[in-house]
């Protein structure tokens, strides 16, 4: 994230009925469709300090033509801290969806979690708005999966957009919108009779001004409560990298969609970390989903990670499922990396926090063996713990924090992860307690430390 001058500014595509906090300057949706079923919808956000000096820090909900909904200060702090807000529990706060920002005089990394009573996802505050996003997905009764968009003006003045989808790298009739400054729209996808049945489309957008969105996948019919969160791309890399992927690891499965962001047609070739590859070709704006629970071999003991490289420039998503019963229940996705850094920050790190755990999964993208280590922030903070002495480059480590007694159950707080190679680090938060029927399953990107 980064730090404009000495304010830091966060930008939230979307916020579900209450604010939402990430990196100094955030934006939540205003009263209006949340854009997936179900509900009503909370938000709980976590801000860490990425300052040497204490931080102070404001949000701010914005309705959806951009007026002010709801302003308060978050409470002092301290470097390597965060601060954590349940928004149903603020005083004052109205109901409905809102826009929202939070500026800080200290650079600051957030993460944002929102839910339901059967499902949730997470997504980290955006500090670097664009006027051109890409999305990979789009789906209008793909299989039972549809998809929404929560978009929002970044910009201090009227934001005229146009979104175009695309069949492949067929363009179809664009939509657009005029949104006033910290105004937003919720896109459904859902009933849009430019989009077929069962075949997948990408988007991309454009602004005359500064963008942040936020893209959801849910299910209806039997996956109903399934629900996926990610954030609009600014654009593309032609090597991504992907540090958790899965084949029945404790049940759980993953698929990575790519999409060609170029202009020419990609070659594209994903290599997982047990050396297996496969190959596909991409004409501009298509995408093309790796099953990996069918290429990889299943082993309930063991995650992989994988390097995408290609002739053109890529985005990557990654979908984690778990089955439970007859359904797929736990859903949740998270951003394939462009790049790495030797130091990254986890705003939000749990045991047993009312049922909920979380597990840092890294993986080395340097040169050489890495050192990785651990750091916890909170109402237990201790010294850097080794993860990793050795971690072979391009491998990756999964860090669950809810094995041994470094943290007491209960506890909720943030973590530094430091390494004397580049790294990635993807968050998950389960709930273990929940039955059957919940998708209680979060993800979101580890953020480099400025």
């Amino acid at each position: 994230m980064r730090v404009r001058s000495s304010l830091a500014t966060i930008l939230l595509a979307l916020t579900f009925g209450v604010v939402v906090a990430l990196q100094p300057t955030v934006f939540a949706q205003g009263p209006a469709d949340p854009g997936v079923p179900g509900g009503p919808f909370s938000t709980a956000f976590r801000v860490q300090n990425q300052g040497s000096s204490n931080a102070t820090c404001t949000y701010q909900a914005f309705n959806s033509t951009g007026g002010s909904a709801f302003s308060s200060p978050l409470p002092p702090i301290s470097p390597g801290s965060s601060a954590y807000v349940y928004t149903p529990a603020v005083p004052g706060f109205p109901s409905g969806v809102f826009a929202a920002t939070i500026s800080c005089d200290q650079p600051v990394a957030a993460v944002v979690n929102y839910s339901d009573s059967n499902s949730g996802d997470s997504f980290v505050g955006i500090s670097s708005p664009a006027t051109k996003l890409y999305v990979p997905t789009v789906y209008d009764n793909y299989y039972n999966y549809y998809t929404s968009i929560r978009l929002m003006n970044a910009g201090t003045s009227n934001n005229n957009v146009t979104v175009r989808y695309y069949d492949g790298n067929t363009p179809l009739t664009p939509t657009e919108y005029s949104l006033l400054p910290n105004g937003s729209v919720t896109i459904m996808h859902e009933g849009d009779g430019r989009l077929a049945q069962n075949k997948a489309y990408s988007a991309v957008i454009e602004g005359t001004g500064p963008l942040a969105a936020i893209v959801q996948i849910y299910g209806r019919g039997p996956k109903e409560e399934q629900l996926y969160a990610y954030t609009a791309f600014s654009g593309g890399t032609t090597k991504a990298y992907v540090p958790l992927v899965m084949s029945d690891y404790y049940g759980y499965d993953t698929a990575t969609t790519v999409q060609n962001v170029g202009n020419t047609a990609a070659t594209i070739t994903i290599t997982y970390s047990n050396n297996i590859t496969q190959n596909v070709t991409l004409g501009p704006g298509a995408s093309h989903t790796f099953l990996d629970f069918n290429i990889l071999p299943p082993s309930r003991t063991k995650a992989y990670s994988a390097v995408i490289e290609s002739s053109q420039p890529i985005i990557v998503t990654v979908n984690e499922s778990q089955q439970r019963g007859s359904l797929v229940k736990l859903a949740t996705t998270y951003e394939g990396f462009s790049g790495g850094a030797t130091k990254l920050v986890a705003p939000i790190i749990m045991r047993k926090y009312y049922g909920y755990t979380t597990s840092i999964t890294c993986q080395n993208i340097g040169a050489g063996p890495a050192q990785i280590s651990v750091e916890y922030k909170g109402t237990v903070n201790t010294s850097p713990i080794m993860v990793s002495n050795n971690l072979p480059a391009n491998q990756s480590v999964v860090v669950y924090q809810g094995a041994g007694d470094i943290l007491p159950n209960g506890f909720i707080g943030s973590a530094v992860i430091t390494s004397d190679q580049n790294i990635i680090c993807v968050v998950n938060q389960s709930n273990e307690g929940v039955g059957a029927t919940q998708d209680q399953l979060y993800s979101y990107n580890a953020i480099p430390q400025p």
